[in-house]
């Protein structure tokens, strides 16, 4: 019986650690996290990244942690995580219901940009659809799928049900070599409280050239989100 007890106790030890030393996917030490203190002075930036983050982790060819380090060196104070497997709308809704916390201490909607590439830009756009606030910037990289591949079922999704709501100040950005992203006129068109900018590069890399923080559309970024 003592015997049996001991093992007991052993076993739950050895679970207790495993449960302390296990970190999950979306929680690293390089992620920026909402932060603690709010300094309404200050520029906001969120930046999500692609889709290829959330299947291989953000240590491989996507270097996302360097993207965020770019940004900060910009001025901004980042906020962004390497993601797990994601449901789009209801992240979304946890990025909307942060702007709104940084909007109720008193940051100024202009001095709050939500942004991101391929996925991450689309998420952009549905947190513009859920705020519907005319002055906060939104970066949408390489977000709209073009027609015939697999990322244009979503695109038209957001064009039918969503684009109407968004409100905002939109930079869209592609290279002019992607071959599953372009323009998101269709999208901007259709929401009557939109701005937007669009920016084709010609600086070659397609779809790929936004997975490291290159100056040909970081520069650009950080200029819009500080209100060039």
């Amino acid at each position: 019986m003592k015997e049996q007890n001991l093992n007991s106790i052993a076993g739950a030890a050895i679970l207790m650690c495993a449960l302390v030393l296990f970190v999950p996917a979306h929680a690293r030490d390089e992620d920026r996290s909402f932060p603690d203190t709010i300094d309404p002075s200050k520029h906001y930036m969120f930046y999500m990244h692609g889709n290829y983050v959330e299947k291989n982790g953000p240590h491989k060819k996507y270097k996302y942690y360097e993207i965020l380090e770019a940004l900060e060196a910009k001025g901004f104070a980042v906020i962004g995580e390497a993601r797990g497997k994601t449901n789009m709308a209801e992240y979304a809704k946890m990025v909307t219901g942060q702007v709104k916390r940084l909007l109720k201490a008193g940051v100024p909607a202009d001095n709050i940009t939500v942004a991101g590439h391929s996925r991450g830009g689309f998420i952009s756009m549905q947190v513009a659809s859920n705020l519907m606030k005319g002055k906060i910037r939104f970066g949408a990289l390489a977000a709209c799928g073009l027609k015939g591949t697999g990322f244009f079922k979503q695109y038209k999704g957001l064009i039918e049900k969503r684009a109407a709501k968004m409100k905002g100040n939109f930079l869209v950005m592609w290279e002019q070599s992607d071959d599953v992203a372009g323009n998101c006129d269709k999208a901007m068109n259709k929401a009557g409280g939109v701005k937007y900018t669009n920016l084709e590069l010609t600086v070659g890399g397609g779809h790929e050239l936004f997975y490291e923080p290159k100056a040909s559309w970081i520069d650009p970024l950080a200029a819009f989100a500080m209100g060039g």
